[in-house]
């Protein structure tokens, strides 16, 4: 299942545009973090800048002991302070300048044509920068604040970007199946054709690619609904104006004086009629009868009782009497075909099997014949297709088992060819829902 969706169109759709905007996302974000970090840099650059000014205007002309009375009113918590140069022995730095602080120094060390050293300290409630500074040519530690340079921001930067995420994926989504609605309905509808019956016309909605391909669609089912519409219409009308002269043949034979010609003429037309008779069947297969109850033990009894009249060697094996939803005019021609191949291509003694299994119905003939070889099976559903050994010299027109398959397709079931205890089983498989 989840082989599928990853391998359907809508995923790769939804993925492309998700992966686009998540993409778009994080060049924003850090294309923000960069400009804030160059803003926030600026700002601490100034303020460095103005303190410096405002300390060197303010200590012009004072005395160490000046000065030193002058700091002490100067330097309290919160603000920027300036410390003498050996302030920070005794002081723990972290190992690594903010990137703010980083920026800062190399500014500094820039524009004042010397290198800045620069460290950065976590203390309980707070964080500083300390910047080593030159006031009135003395060395000095300047002691900034750091608290309001933190990197707190990320968080509802990333919180606004996984939101936009969601909201771009659930749009996405909607789009994506917006445009591959109308391809899956083409594929669903594509598959009923392929089981061989005509699907509903599929609305020409979507993009113009999308219209165009429905369009075709529909041009092509119904194209083919008309070819199976004619072929039908050719078979029946053929068969059926067949069936008149040979009628007539047979009966202008049984009145003639007898020969000993007239039982094998007669063989050749019962023949004759039976093949035109599955032409007829096979015409009528391609048509979707209205569904209805069917009693399937009573069905196969009634179609064994026939054939039994005829002298074929059958036994009934009724191990279960379901009823299900089925075409019954149907179901006894794919019973009739499958006797009528058991008796010209297979041994007696025949039997024909009713069970129920989980959710399906198991309709089997058996004959202790050779059967088929299994290389040989999926060919002898096709129509027309004869095994070598009995082309021109059964009498058959290749259409027996290809009726069964195409009944069997109309009921959504399933046919299966196999070996039986030395003989060989047609066994359909058929839905009970």
């Amino acid at each position: 299942m989840l082989r599928k969706l990853f391998g359907s169109l809508f995923f790769r759709l939804a993925l492309l545009v998700v992966t686009v905007v998540i993409a778009t996302q994080l060049f924003t974000i850090s294309l923000a973090n960069l400009e804030r970090h160059k803003l926030l840099e600026r700002q601490l650059y100034i303020q460095v800048l103005d303190t410096l000014s405002y300390l060197e205007d303010s200590m012009t002309g004072m005395s160490n002991e000046e000065k030193q009375a002058f700091l002490d009113n100067y330097n309290r918590p919160g603000l920027p302070s300036l410390l003498p140069f050996n302030a920070d022995h005794g002081q723990s730095f972290a190992d690594d300048l903010p990137k703010i602080g980083a920026m800062l120094a190399q500014r500094l060390s820039h524009d004042l044509n010397e290198p800045i050293q620069a460290h950065y300290a976590r203390r309980e409630d707070h964080s500083e920068l300390w910047v080593h500074v030159h006031v009135l040519d003395q060395p000095y530690w300047l002691v900034i604040p750091f608290g309001r340079y933190r990197e707190r921001w990320i968080n509802p930067m990333l919180q606004a970007s996984l939101l936009a995420a969601l909201f771009a994926t659930v749009l996405a989504s909607l789009f994506a199946w917006r445009i591959t609605r109308p391809i899956s309905r083409v594929v669903m509808a594509s598959r009923e054709l392929a089981g061989g019956s005509m699907p509903q016309a599929i609305p020409e909605t979507g993009p113009r690619e999308v219209q165009l391909l429905a369009h075709n669609f529909n041009s092509m089912a119904q194209a083919l609904d008309n070819a199976a519409r004619e072929r039908r219409l050719m078979l029946a009308g053929l068969s059926h104006d067949l069936r008149t002269p040979l009628t007539r043949l047979k009966l202008t034979l049984e009145m003639q004086d007898a020969s000993h010609d007239q039982h094998d003429m007669l063989s050749d037309i019962d023949e004759l009629s039976r093949i035109v008779r599955q032409f007829i069947d096979f015409a009528r297969a391609e048509e979707t009868s209205r569904l209805e109850p069917v009693a399937l033990a009573d069905l196969a009894a009634s179609v064994v009782a026939r054939f039994r009249r005829e002298d074929m060697d059958l036994k009934l094996d009724i191990r279960n009497e379901p009823e299900l939803q089925a075409d019954a005019l149907a179901l006894e021609r794919l019973l009739s075909n499958l006797l009528e191949n058991a008796r010209r291509y297979g041994q007696p003694p025949v039997v024909v099997r009713v069970e129920q299994g989980e959710g399906e119905v198991l309709l089997s003939v058996i004959d202790h014949g050779q059967g088929i070889p299994a290389a040989l099976r999926e060919t002898a559903l096709a129509p027309f297709e004869r095994l070598a050994e009995h082309r021109g010299t059964d009498g058959g027109s290749g259409l027996g088992l290809a009726i069964v398959s195409r009944i069997v397709k109309q009921h959504g079931g399933r046919l299966e060819l196999a070996d039986e205890d030395g003989g060989f089983k047609v066994a359909i498989h058929l839905p009970l829902a």
